[in-house]
């Protein structure tokens, strides 16, 4: 494929990605629009009642939908930023095009001007070939006579067709933002509350798709809990995964990793880093899986280092998270294809969580075809 073709189809993947940026702006500025509103209408109400109890509720209800504006605002400007970064690289890539485009013509033109005299040269070339032909042709035969003369035994070699490597899945998970905490009741009861992602329940249920699917003896899930940046790489350089799986907190352009004092601040890895990561192994990883909010953002960042990524494009539930991982491993394990482990997972999501099944999102560089990769052999 000509330099400009291979441009030209990743300006048109890119339109697309600059069309769902646009639709993604609208639905923030949409949502951060919806709750100014209804914070303005709580105010309002907090403002007109003569009831106390009213006053509070009604104050309390503005000061929620404040945050869900400072949320929407803080989502607008993350989308507005890869917009405007995005808008830079379509630019760029316009740019390379109308210079292929003039260096694919000048090249043709070149080559036609070689092409005429190459054929002048094989003119007088054939005329020289003439005058040594008959010597070739007798030399030929006083070859095939010593050959017929002697006995020649061949052995040949049976190879035997390589056993399957078994698939390294390379599990990271990271929870730094779960609390706990315990209320101790007037009468005596204790009861602890919590904020946290259920990532060891998502590795559980993983684990058990794994033991029934078929060709279970050919996938290895190495998990590593309450990951930190450092884990990215000793787990690439102790394990030499085949698939790198991240489940926890993503967002604002990379992923919240557990830090080394193990507090709920947790480091924060920028797409572009991990993506530096991810390169720095003479055995990078084929497939890389982001079961975390808002990570399909980094894909851009992530393709030159890993062929393929599968992605969220907005919030993921813990329920969904869970029922995509278990059902896209277990179709894996089945010898399925990329493509289609991932279209069983979002089925299996559309059962039970309806409006998150298109959230899962795939994208690969453009000589890789999702619908016939598959990591794991088939065997009789």
């Amino acid at each position: 494929m000509a330099r400009s073709d291979t441009l030209r189809a990743e300006l048109a993947r890119l339109q697309g990605k600059t069309a769902d940026l646009t639709k993604e702006a609208s639905r923030h500025e949409a949502a951060l629009a919806s709750a100014r509103s209804a914070a303005e209408k709580k105010r309002s109400e907090a403002s007109r009642t003569k009831s106390d109890s009213t006053r509070r509720s009604a104050t309390s209800a503005a000061e929620r939908e404040d945050k869900k504006a400072l949320d929407a605002l803080k989502k607008l400007g993350d989308v507005q930023k890869r917009a405007g970064d995005h808008a830079k690289t379509v630019g760029t890539k316009q740019q390379q095009l109308a210079a292929a485009a003039k260096s694919e013509a000048q090249v043709a033109e070149r080559a036609s001007t070689q092409q005429a005299s190459k054929e002048r040269s094989t003119r007088q070339a054939r005329d020289r070939d003439d005058a040594t032909r008959h010597r070739r042709e007798l030399a030929h035969a006083r070859e095939i006579g010593r050959a017929a003369s002697q006995t020649t035994v061949v052995r040949f070699v049976e190879i035997r067709t390589p056993q399957p490597e078994p698939l390294r899945v390379l599990y990271l998970t990271s929870n730094p933002q779960a609390t706990e905490t315990t209320v101790t009741h007037p009468d005596g009861t204790e009861v602890t509350e919590g904020v946290w992602l259920r990532v060891d329940r998502e590795v559980r249920l993983v684990k058990e798709a794994l033991r029934g699917s078929k060709y279970r003896d050919q996938i290895v899930v190495e998990h590593l809990p309450a990951a930190t940046t450092k884990d990215v790489l000793d787990g690439l350089n102790d394990h030499r995964p085949h698939v790198v799986h991240f489940s926890g907190h993503g967002g604002f352009g990379g992923l919240l990793m557990d830090n080394e004092r193990g507090d709920e601040d947790g480091q924060h890895l920028d797409f572009a880093i991990l993506a530096r990561m991810l390169s720095a192994t003479t055995t990078p990883p084929t497939l890389l899986v982001l079961n975390a909010c808002d990570t399909l953002a980094g894909v851009d960042q992530l393709l030159p280092a890993v062929p393929v990524v599968i992605a969220m494009s907005d919030t993921i539930p813990d329920l969904a998270a869970m029922t995509f991982a278990s059902q896209f491993y277990g179709a894996i394990a089945a010898a399925q294809s990329i493509s289609a482990a991932l279209e069983q997972a979002k089925t299996i999501m559309s059962l039970g969580v309806l409006e998150d099944a298109e959230l899962p999102q795939v994208a690969c560089r453009d000589d890789i075809d999702i619908t016939t990769l598959t990591l794991v052999q088939a065997r009789d």
